[in-house]
């Protein structure tokens, strides 16, 4: 037997077995975690929240499968392995971040005089509660002493479900004219909780810039990130999964209405053969009878089959 011929003949049998299944929910799941990080991308996001449920559905249904509990089996076992995986990914990656350096963002509603750059937190990582230092460089260009503006570390801190935000000031390390640019620092004294960290500053009028926020310090355990980012990725993957259940109905309520068409047209095929039938039995019955018994006859009966009267033409 030539080569291809038992590649094909293994393939098959494979086909048919649990393994094959576990493959490709596998492949599938690695997919969506693949598509995952481009969900953070305005420009795509959509786009990839409706690419993933159709890879889920299309790619079983490619291969073959058919069966409503399959599809419905496949999308939630996509959905829990892709969120294991996505939030260990998440958590490592995290949890190997560099110290990052924060800088003003681009926004209409904020002053472009006021400028916050280099803003930082260190030691970056730690695993036990430590003391802080929050350190941002500042400058305005309407100058000025420190004293005139107000520079701020907010702090988000996480604890299971739970959110708060804090805001601590900071303080000028200098009395340079903030033309020139002045260092603010403060130091806190943290735990190990989940922490996100950013700047602002506002001056007397009101007037106010701020920073990206980055999570930071790292002083939770891997266990905290992996739950944090775990509940998170439920949350945005619960929309991909509404639109998988969504597609699969359409094509079962699709399948269900083609086969209830099919259904009601054969039944109406045969209540329009049956009638028809039972008139051609009566006509016939009705066009040639015995005048002497009343019995049926042919046409082409020349006498009657139970009296024996002869018919003359």
């Amino acid at each position: 037997m030539p080569f291809q011929e038992r590649l094909a003949g293994w393939l098959k049998k494979f086909g048919q077995t649990l393994w094959f299944r576990v493959l490709y929910l596998a492949l599938i799941s690695l997919v969506v975690t693949a598509l995952f990080p481009y969900t953070f991308s305005g420009s795509t996001a959509c786009l990839i929240l409706l690419l993933m449920p159709v890879t889920m559905f299309v790619i079983p249904y490619w291969i073959g499968e058919r069966r409503n509990r399959r599809f419905i089996e496949n999308g939630l076992i996509i959905f829990v392995i892709a969120v294991l995986a996505i939030s260990a990914f998440q958590t490592s990656t995290v949890l190997g971040a560099d110290p990052v350096e924060l800088q003003s963002v681009s926004d209409p509603l904020l002053d472009p005089t006021l400028h916050l750059a280099n803003g930082t937190v260190a030691p970056f990582h730690a695993s036990e509660p430590t003391t802080y230092s929050f350190r941002v460089f500042f400058t305005s260009d309407k100058g000025g002493p420190p004293a005139d503006y107000s520079v701020y570390a907010n702090l988000t801190i996480i604890d299971g479900l739970s959110q708060s935000q804090r805001d601590f000031q900071l303080f000028a390390e200098s009395s340079n004219d903030t033309k020139n640019g002045t260092w603010y620092n403060t130091s806190i004294s943290l735990g190990t909780s989940i922490y996100g960290f950013g700047f602002f500053v506002h001056d007397r009028s009101g007037n106010w810039t701020a920073t990206g926020s980055v999570l930071g310090p790292i002083a939770a355990p891997w266990p905290s990130y992996y739950g944090f980012f775990a509940y998170y990725t439920t949350l945005l993957l619960l929309i991909p999964l509404v639109f998988y259940f969504l597609i699969m109905f359409m094509w079962w309520y699709s399948a269900r209405a083609r086969r209830t068409r099919a259904r009601m047209a054969e039944m109406a095929s045969a209540k329009e053969s049956k009638p028809t039938t039972m008139v051609e039995k009566a006509a016939k019955a009705a066009a040639f009878t015995c005048t002497n018994c009343g019995a049926d006859v042919s046409e082409d009966d020349a006498k009657c089959p139970k009296c024996g009267a002869v018919f003359e033409d």
